[in-house]
């Protein structure tokens, strides 16, 4: 992940928390649950607390400290959180049995982190790729979608489809998708959270930031489905992509 980008996301923890989605519960009877589990690219564990349900040993790896450090491990009492990278996973060989990437495979390094992810799979082990892709279906979403994408330039990002080359990696085989329609509910300022936490907007000069703010807050203004309310319900569908390691 670029410096300019991790910054970005050191800042906006608060934003983070607030405005990024959790996962559908369904999701984890759909995962291969092994002894030790691997989260990589923990973030501030949202998706870590859904894994911590299934009473497995989960190890989160999360590269920047000030995310990690919100990863709730005083009621989690069967999560390690480890400070590391996707490129450099601070695991033993072959120590997990599922090795897990939520929302975060596109910002990895693709031959260092599969090499790495190879490492520390035991033999026939299961690679998760998870994302939570907004609903751009709902009128509002799609709104809120395209002030983001004007920011986006080349940021690593799921919509590219880069992180897809795995599908004809020898190394894997492709197992199954799916995809669970979710909704995250919110204080309506959640919406504004959820902008300012996304990367591309949180590296931004402050001035810029505003604007995005700007543009989010008239957005809001202007749609009779969100103004005034004081909750809101932000529609995503969440996709996994199943892999075993072969060898």
């Amino acid at each position: 992940m670029a410096t300019s980008m991790a910054e970005g996301y050191s800042n906006r923890v608060s934003e983070y928390v607030s405005g990024r989605p959790e996962y559908p519960v369904a999701l984890l009877s759909d995962l291969p649950l092994t002894d030790t589990v691997i989260d990589l690219g923990a973030g501030a564990g949202k998706f870590t607390e859904l894994l911590a349900l299934s009473g497995k040993r989960i190890l989160a790896v999360e590269p920047i400290d000030k995310m990690a450090a919100r990863i709730p491990v005083d009621r989690l009492a069967a999560v390690e959180v480890l400070i590391g990278s996707a490129e450099s996973i601070p695991a033993p060989d072959q120590v997990a049995g599922l090795v897990c990437c939520a929302t975060a495979f596109h910002w990895f390094d693709y031959e260092s982190a599969t090499r790495e992810i190879l490492r520390v799979l035991e033999p026939g082990g299961a690679l998760a790729l998870i994302w939570n892709v907004r609903d751009d279906r709902v009128p509002w979403v799609a709104a809120f979608s395209k002030i983001m994408d004007n920011y986006a330039g080349d940021t690593p990002r799921q919509s590219t489809g880069k992180w897809r080359v795995i599908f004809d990696d020898a190394r894997f085989q492709y197992l199954t998708s799916k995809s669970y329609p979710f909704s995250q509910p919110m204080q309506l300022r959640g919406i504004i959270d959820r902008a300012l936490s996304t990367s591309f907007i949180a590296a931004l000069p402050s001035e810029e930031q505003d604007r995005v703010r700007a543009k989010v807050e008239s957005m809001i203004k202007n749609d009779p489905e969100l103004f005034g309310r004081d909750m809101v319900a932000f529609p995503y569908v969440t996709e996994l992509h199943l892999f075993l390691k072969q060898g």
